[in-house]
Order: structure tokens, then sequence, then C-alpha cells
């Protein structure tokens, strides 16, 4: 279930879980061999750790609201279907798909984001205040 009320809010969500995913992977250099291959316990935290967060993503994203998914291309099918995997697959999830996710999933739903709140004449903020509930 998300933890998030409205579609607003799950949007602003989406898009402070990847900017800061994004950026903490930038910060610790973690490649798409560091996470597909992890050579020490902290590469494997890491890996797991960014897993939690495509879940997280996912979970938000799979509950907007029809109009939502709809209207700003997100695809509820391909969104829980990866939820679906990294919530019940218990350690056996596939490092090339969440990495597909990452590159080429982000951006479309960094962009779903976007659209979402122009069209709302909104401005999405990154940071911690923009995060409270």
């Amino acid at each position: 279930m998300s933890a998030k009320a409205t579609d607003l809010a799950r949007v602003q969500e989406i898009f402070n879980l990847i900017m800061e995913t994004r950026g903490q992977m930038a910060r610790l250099g973690i490649t798409e061999q560091r996470f597909k291959s992890p050579e020490s316990d902290a590469d494997q935290l890491f890996a797991e750790a960014i897993m939690n967060r495509v879940l997280r993503i996912t979970e938000e994203a799979g509950s907007l609201s029809d109009s939502a998914l709809a209207h700003y291309d997100f695809e509820r099918r391909a969104i829980k279907g990866v939820r679906n995997r990294l919530a019940h697959a218990y350690g056996d999830v596939n490092a090339d798909i969440i990495w597909q996710v990452i590159e080429e999933d982000f951006p479309v739903l960094l962009e779903g984001c976007q659209g979402y709140c122009d069209e709302l004449g909104l401005e999405l903020e990154f940071g911690p205040a923009s995060m409270e509930g």
C-alpha cells in the first residue's frame, strides 16, 4: 500500500526517491558492474538498498490514479510487475532488469512527474522539506 494519499504526494515521492538514488549512486560510484556483480559486502548492501528504492518507487507509481497513469504515460502493468517481483522474489531478482529500470524507466518516470506538475503549474523540488508528508 502506498504511503502517500494523493497523486501529487506520490509524484513528489517518486521524484525525490529517483533523484536521491541517482545522486547517491553517482557519489558512491555505483556502476552497473558494482550493482550487478557485487564484490564486497558494501557493494552487496548498496545493491540491496537500490532494489529497495526501486520497490518504493514502483509502490508509489503503481498507486497513482488511473487518470494520472494514463495521462502521463506511466505503465501500470510494467510498474506492478517490477514491484511484485521485488516484493515477492525473496533474493531471486534479476539485476539486469533492475538496472534497466534505473537506466531506462527512471527518466520516463521523471518526465511523467514533471508533466504532472507542469500541468498543475507546480514545480518539483528535491530536498528534505519536499519529502515531508
